[in-house]
């Protein structure tokens, strides 16, 4: 499968990342990430893409000629920059001609990632449901998957999972609850510690 282009979105009624990978051949395949799942996977993919870029440059030879070290650092720094290096502006295409695994988009319950001899990062993508089980595996070389990262990143701060709104919300929740049961202490000395026992 040559991958073509990656769409990572989020949506606002399922809570939740939709992926969209197009091919060169017009195919799709479409998938939920979950919270949980993407907070999970992010970092160990942050990790394994930056491994996959150092796995690319090769070491200095400290014994050859200064100029030599240095036409291999600046190989290694276009190594690196080229991963870096995706296109962010040309739309998401649309057209497509199949969806291999169906209209409705797998909701990934589980990734194994696996760096390849050949510098790539294998992915396994499975779904597995009491009802039904899918899996999709996907290869992704060094600016794929800087790519893939960069996505995800952009999709989390529009999602705003990173926020503790929810928690900020209790506790303005709580400490309201509290107030409003205030007049059941008045016995109470006001400039004294209280304890909940």
């Amino acid at each position: 499968m040559k991958i073509h282009q990656v769409c990572v979105s989020y949506n606002h009624e399922h809570d939740r990342f939709l992926v969209r990978i197009n091919t060169r051949s017009d195919e799709e395949v479409r998938f939920w990430f979950t919270r949980r799942l993407t907070l999970a996977l992010l970092p160990l993919l942050e990790i394994a893409s930056a491994e996959q870029i150092s796995r690319q440059m090769s070491p200095p030879n400290l014994a050859a000629p200064f100029s030599e070290q240095r036409r291999q650092m600046l190989e290694n720094f276009q190594h690196e920059a080229a991963s870096y290096k995706s296109d962010f502006k040309t739309p998401y295409r649309e057209k497509l001609t199949s969806l291999p695994l169906g209209d409705e988009p797998m909701l990934v319950t589980e990734v194994k990632m696996t760096p390849l001899a050949g510098g790539e990062l294998e992915l396994n993508i499975l779904e597995k449901l009491a009802e039904k089980s899918r899996s999709f595996q996907i290869k992704l070389d060094a600016q794929l998957s800087r790519g893939l990262v960069s996505l995800l990143n952009q999709a989390l701060i529009s999602s705003n999972w990173l926020e503790n709104d929810i928690g900020v919300a209790v506790k303005i929740n709580a400490v309201k609850t509290a107030q409003e049961h205030e007049p059941l202490a008045l016995g109470l000395d006001a400039n004294k510690p209280r304890y909940l026992n």
